[in-house]
């Protein structure tokens, strides 16, 4: 009995090692979607200076900002519509050109070259809720005090339910896709080891439903144990 005894124990032992080589593990991604309406409308602002000095064309852009965030404070914007912070950026424009002529039978040519900056800031309004008569208005207010004024998409006021929601479909991508992977082996989907994040969820205007729906969309990197 007592032989016997050890040699099960050897057996199993045995077993237990073959079952564990024969365990391996895989990685796959995982992409998930949630698509739910939006609840906001971002207006992208923008002014420019030509002035040469620097520091002019630095209060030229500051003082045509606040002419246009006073007008769209008026079209019905309020404070906490409107983004904290600025940027300016300068965009330069060089051309070149080569005028030639006679002198006394011989031709000379001179070079000319034009150079043209100019300084420019934006700002981003977040509208609260997508009625377009709104922004349209609000679009016009901008306009009218010399401002280029663009509706760049639409967006959430919190995402995190439609994150969720993304994130989770990401992992039941993940299995499904490990599932394939498996099948491919002709081995057998084992457990769950592990999974994360793979970036932060991203929201995008959904352009394709005409609508103002955003997408949110989430991905996952997991490792399951394969069996074969």
């Amino acid at each position: 009995m007592k032989w016997h005894a050890v040699v099960c124990s050897v057996l199993i032992a045995v077993s237990l090692l073959t079952v564990a080589a024969c365990a391996i593990p895989i990685t796959v991604y995982g992409e998930g979607k949630a698509s739910v309406p939006a609840d906001v409308a971002i207006i992208i602002v923008s002014v420019e200076s030509s002035q040469a000095d620097g520091a002019l064309a630095q209060a030229e852009t500051e003082e045509r900002m606040n002419d246009v965030i006073a007008a769209v404070k008026d079209a019905g914007v309020a404070d906490e519509e409107i983004v904290p912070g600025q940027s300016s950026g300068i965009s330069s424009f060089q051309s070149e050109s080569r005028i030639c002529r006679k002198v006394n039978n011989s031709t000379v040519c001179e070079n000319s070259t034009q150079k043209a900056s100019s300084l420019q800031m934006s700002t981003t309004l977040r509208l609260k809720g997508t009625d377009q008569s709104r922004i349209d208005r609000v679009l016009d207010a901008a306009s009218s005090v010399g401002a280029d004024a663009e509706l760049a998409g639409y967006g959430l006021s919190n995402s995190t339910q439609a994150a969720k929601e993304a994130r989770q479909n990401a992992v039941v991508n993940a299995r499904e896709n490990a599932e394939e992977m498996v099948d491919a082996y002709g081995g057998r989907l084992g457990d769950l080891l592990e999974v994360s994040d793979y970036g932060y969820p991203l929201a995008q205007t959904d352009y394709s439903q005409g609508s103002t729906a955003v997408v949110v969309a989430a991905y996952v990197v997991a490792t399951y144990d394969m069996k074969i």
